[in-house]
């Protein structure tokens, strides 16, 4: 496989809230990939490239602030122990729920996603009446939220597990053990990499990412 590799785009049934509406930029682009894998440093370079990126990880964690109604709804199902002492939602409390529990890892996504969609939704439409031709929209669980269809081509940031093991160690200072289990409530490369249209390896440090990510922009802007 190249580093920037093209395949058949395979497209699932999305949830029926995600449904596309007709007023977005012409070519809404989906970059995602494993955790750790280096996909918000790829999004920081082609934003480089003058390209606007929405960051849904950071939609999702403006949705789940104090007074926002997802977090209501979150402490409604997991009850105020998710909460910090100032009343905010307690991250790491959260994710030791979710990553021990499939079925609360689901809920979560049902109560996040559709707000999440919601901005995003409202900024490509903001994008698309100031002239904006090409947006890049960073998700990270893009396949298993099942979005495929929202996005006019899919990009895949790839590195292998255990490089993101101890990308992930080092950067969320969690234990090994944590680690793993968030790496598994993934999809696996090979299927992202299946899935996608176009293949970023990232393996080789962050002067290789650039020019892989370069070389993906010019290809961007002729689409």
């Amino acid at each position: 496989m190249t580093s920037i590799s093209f395949h058949q785009k395979i497209l699932s049934k999305k949830d029926e809230f995600c449904k596309r509406p007709l007023n977005w930029p012409d070519k809404v682009i989906g970059l995602t990939g494993g955790i750790a894998s280096g996909k918000s440093t790829a999004g920081r370079m082609l934003s480089g490239h003058n390209f606007p990126v929405i960051d849904t990880d950071m939609l999702a964690k403006e949705v789940t602030v104090p007074g926002e109604p997802a977090l209501a709804e979150l402490v409604k199902t997991f009850g105020k122990e998710i909460l910090d002492d100032n009343k905010v939602l307690g991250r790491h409390r959260l994710l030791n729920i979710i990553l021990d529990d499939a079925s609360a890892r689901k809920l979560v996504e049902n109560i996040v996603h559709p707000y999440v969609f919601k901005r995003m939704d409202g900024m490509l439409q903001h994008l698309a009446a100031s002239g904006k031709n090409i947006v890049i929209v960073e998700v990270p669980l893009l396949f298993e939220a099942g979005w495929q269809k929202l996005f006019d081509y899919i990009v895949a940031v790839l590195a292998p597990d255990s490089l993101c093991m101890e990308r992930l160690i080092k950067r969320r200072k969690i234990s090994r053990d944590m680690a793993s289990k968030w790496i598994a409530t993934q999809i696996s490369q090979e299927v992202k990499a299946a899935k996608a249209d176009y293949v970023i390896q990232n393996h080789a440090g962050l002067n290789e990412l650039q020019i892989k990510v370069n070389r993906l922009s010019e290809v961007l802007k002729h689409l």
